[in-house]
């Protein structure tokens, strides 16, 4: 079993501990939308990426908390498959990126997957006009922009 499929199957049972809209099908909503945006750039770490998007919200206690503690969850995880060390600091990396608060305080995403993950974790949530003007002027690729309006056109045809 690789390393992605032995993260899926630990995250699904935690994912199951979280309060509805931080659970598997949230991971499941994020990735597809990871992915869609990741194949049409170029050279992204597609393992990493997956990697943190399976980990990016698994401890949701609360919302000010969730990155660390998805963080902990995550590096120990990965320590005990016997993950490199350096692959795990990468893992972190991402996974913080996702956060807005994270980004507000150090600024923008160096990686181009850390890029990836804050816009789709944040395109998935941009349904109503509110979520629309808090999030899309902060997107990083115009590649997410593009499939957010389709999505709301698909919304409101």
């Amino acid at each position: 079993m690789d390393i992605i499929q032995k993260a899926r199957k630990f995250a699904k049972e935690e994912y199951e501990k979280n309060a509805p809209g931080h659970q598997w099908d949230h991971v499941e909503r994020v990735l597809e939308k990871a992915l869609e945006i990741a194949r049409n750039l170029e050279n992204v770490d597609f393992e990493a990426l997956v990697l943190a998007v399976i980990f990016h919200d698994i401890s949701y206690a609360s919302y000010e908390t969730h990155v660390k503690e998805s963080i902990k969850v995550a590096e120990r995880f990965l320590r005990e498959t016997g993950y490199p060390r350096d692959r795990i600091e990468l893992i972190k990396e991402i996974m913080l990126n996702h956060s807005t608060p994270h980004r507000e305080k150090v600024g923008d995403a160096r990686l181009i997957e850390g890029k990836i993950i804050y816009d789709a974790d944040k395109s998935i949530l941009i349904t109503t006009t509110e979520a629309y003007e808090k999030y899309y002027r902060r997107l990083y690729f115009d590649v997410t922009k593009r499939l957010v309006k389709r999505q709301l056109q698909n919304q409101n045809p």
